[in-house]
């Protein structure tokens, strides 16, 4: 998480650009196009029968550690100094990544969703899925797509160091040995400062 919080700092050090732009007398943007955040799922799964199973939503669900970025949050602004600042952090993707040492895969898996909890609420918006591409199996790595165009500034919760709250549910045949994976959210950042 050191590296994530490293490339959030030197895109805003090293990307700042200020300039005259459309009444703002200076207007200053950073932007990183892809930064992985990365955790153990935390648990092991045990082997399953190799048989067709539906797995809800709630029966796998974790908190995923975000290192604190030193922005406002999502969609909002806020005034610094005299400053507008605006700031974004939006997914690319999400992936499951068992260790090459495990003996299992997730070519048995038809389709997965994980989904986002905000703070305080029990119900989830969807954040990313993955269907099943039988000319294209994911082996060890489950690539899930971003489904619309979720704020994740704003479902972040807790002070220094932040957390989203995530469920994955699915269906398809389970791996049949016990397995675990890290989770890897890859995310695009972008932050703007404008004054007066």
């Amino acid at each position: 998480m050191n590296r994530a919080r490293t490339a959030v700092l030197f895109a805003v050090a090293g990307s700042l650009s200020i300039w005259g732009c459309g009444g703002a007398l200076m207007y200053g943007e950073a932007e990183e196009p892809s930064i992985v955040f990365s955790q153990p799922l935390g648990q092991t799964i045990p082997g399953a029968p190799q048989i067709p199973v539906t797995v809800p939503q709630g029966i796998v669900s974790f908190t995923f550690e975000v290192p604190d970025i030193p922005f406002a949050g999502g969609s909002k602004t806020s005034q610094e100094a005299g400053f507008t600042i605006a700031s974004s952090m939006k997914l690319n993707q999400a992936s499951l990544v068992m260790p090459p040492s495990t003996s299992a895969d997730f070519n048995g898996l038809d389709s997965v969703t994980l989904v986002v909890f905000p703070p305080g609420s029990a119900t989830g918006i969807t954040l990313a899925q993955y269907t099943k591409d039988p000319a294209h199996l994911p082996g060890q790595t489950l690539v899930l797509k971003p489904v619309g165009d979720v704020e994740l500034l704003d479902l972040l919760t807790g002070n220094g160091t932040k957390a989203l709250t995530l469920s994955v549910s699915g269906s398809g045949t389970l791996p049949a040995n016990s397995w675990t994976a890290d989770v890897e959210l890859d995310v695009r950042v972008r932050a703007t400062a404008s004054w007066p």
